[in-house]
């Protein structure tokens, strides 16, 4: 169905991907894994010539016999959809937004005179039929993902590409689209092609796997195979990278701070705390502690809860009910006093680069807060002092040579380094984490991990991270709240609820947990 051979990519005088080699038949699933700029996308966009036209590409394409790389424009254009499809990343910003969905699955259909059914499509992908008539903003992240799938099949084709079909979505709707991404490719012999970082998706997924590493392919072999007994260093390095829930080695918070503090009064105090948005409650009667120094996780499907419970804590949002004590005082919710709070509790967003002014250097994106808040007294040099030495203390080191540099100019892991380094410039005593690695490779999120880890050994800096990753509260936490329609319902230290959970929610979540332990699969 699909045969890469020799395939090399430059732009300009830069090499992006060098003599990889892929076969693909129908039925089959390759999973393709590397980090961010390993070239692994870049292979998938050029099975459909999809590279911007500076591109250089080299060797060939077979696409059932025909090379992609000398078809005619006409020729390429009936391939597209009918042939092979792509599922992109990112289904909320892929989708037309003033669209229905229902039409846009039926538009590859009517470009390509093919006869079809918008609400078998639906069924396909187990989604109901009405929500055909629905926005794309109506529809969950999982949802939105099916749509993609839906449009992906709309013409019948032989092969399907999925480009981080998953990033980003928790792990029970994660397993969902994994489900109906396998039975497509059992009921109707597809050939799937699956792009990702994570290689727990592809373990979940693939039956065999090749891992890309600064635009080769460095390993290739039957998926289990692969992950159990990686032969390339790179491979080692990722799969070691992912945390395995039960793992004392991947236990990366340190002893000596699990330690439950009774007799301190905590930093934080959540009580009785209840939110709602008209008719729906979103957070309901919620009890929650954060100690001095502590990692406590906040963990729960999308929708949980969990984001408004952080907004709320913030001052972002007013609650219906119940209180906020920090420091042994009331979090108030107006004037001065609240925005003296918010100068001690900062808040970290989920997706750096949408979290940067795209136009704000550096330098400006750090200081934003020391310009809002003041700059305390008797700091010598003033912002540019206290910004360097958050820079420098965020690991991005010599801060000289980040201050003039624009977002876009910085890698995923970098432009997280620079939003917290924008939380830390304040010197504030709790940190607000609202998925910190949740779209960061493997490595680099290690790197994130490690970064607030220190911060708290260091500074003595409390965070409290909001997260559907099981495996990185195991990592980093001290203790574990779950959180589920609204409501906490279990916490405990990591071992006591990761390992021995009392709550059936609590236990589905760690079912639909990935797993690169000895057995791989979900975690049970």
């Amino acid at each position: 169905m699909l045969e890469i051979s020799d395939l090399s990519v430059h732009y300009g005088h830069k090499r992006v991907v060098s003599d990889v080699n892929l076969r693909l038949a129908p039925g089959q699933t390759l999973g393709l894994a590397g980090e961010s700029g390993s070239g692994k996308s870049t292979v998938a966009m050029s099975v459909l010539r999809l590279l911007p036209r500076s591109a250089r590409v080299d060797g060939e394409i077979l696409l059932d016999g025909d090379d992609v790389r000398t078809m005619s424009w006409g020729r390429l254009r009936a391939v597209r959809w009918a042939s092979a499809s792509i599922v992109f990343q990112g289904a909320m910003h892929s989708l037309n937004p003033v669209q229905r969905v229902g039409d846009q699955i039926a538009e590859p259909m009517r470009l390509h005179g093919t006869k079809g059914n918008v609400r078998d499509l639906l069924e396909q992908v187990e989604l109901p039929q009405e929500k055909a008539r629905s926005y794309p903003h109506e529809l969950s992240g999982g949802q939105q993902q099916r749509v993609m799938i839906a449009m992906a099949l709309a013409c019948g084709p032989r092969l399907v590409i999925a480009d981080e079909p998953t990033t980003a979505l928790d792990v029970v709707v994660q397993a969902q689209v994994l489900k109906v991404l396998k039975r497509l490719v059992a009921e109707q012999d597809l050939g799937l092609l699956m792009i990702s970082h994570d290689l727990s998706v592809l373990a979940e997924t693939c039956d065999d796997l090749a891992v890309m590493h600064r635009g080769e392919l460095v390993e290739r072999g039957r998926t289990r195979e692969v992950i159990a007994n990686p032969q390339h260093p790179h491979t080692a390095a990722l799969t070691a990278a992912f945390p395995v829930i039960g793992d004392p080695a991947h236990r990366w918070a340190q002893p000596e701070t699990t330690e439950p503090r009774t007799t301190e009064e905590p930093l934080l105090a959540v009580h009785e705390l209840t939110v709602d948005y008209g008719r729906t409650r979103a957070v309901d009667g919620v009890d929650l502690t954060v100690g001095r120094g502590e990692i406590v996780a906040l963990v729960g499907q999308s929708g949980s809860g969990k984001t408004t419970l952080a907004r709320t804590i913030m001052g972002l949002r007013k609650p219906s009910s119940g209180r906020v004590i920090f420091d042994g005082a009331e979090v108030p919710r107006n004037g001065k006093a609240l925005k003296a709070f918010r100068r001690q509790v900062q808040l970290v967003l989920q997706d750096p680069a949408s979290a940067l002014n795209p136009r704000h250097k550096v330098l400006d994106a750090v200081a934003e807060g020391l310009r809002v808040h003041g700059i305390p007294d008797g700091i010598p040099d003033g912002e540019e002092s206290l910004v360097t030495a958050a820079v420098e203390r965020a690991e991005l080191r010599p801060a000289s040579l980040y201050l003039e540099s624009l977002p876009h100019e910085l890698s995923g892991g970098q432009q997280q380094r620079v939003v917290i380094a924008g939380a830390l410039v304040l010197q504030p005593r709790l940190l607000v984490a609202d998925e910190p690695v949740a779209s960061l490779d493997a490595s680099v999120r290690g790197e994130i991990v490690a970064l607030l880890l220190r911060l708290r050994r260091e500074l003595g800096l409390a965070s409290l991270i909001i997260t559907h990753d099981l495996g990185l509260a195991w990592q980093i936490a001290d203790r574990v709240a779950v959180m589920h329609q609204g409501k906490i319902v279990e916490q405990g230290s990591v071992e006591q609820v990761l390992l021995n959970p009392s709550h059936d929610y609590t236990r589905a979540l760690l079912r639909a947990a990935p797993n690169l332990g000895p057995d791989l699969g979900p975690q049970v």
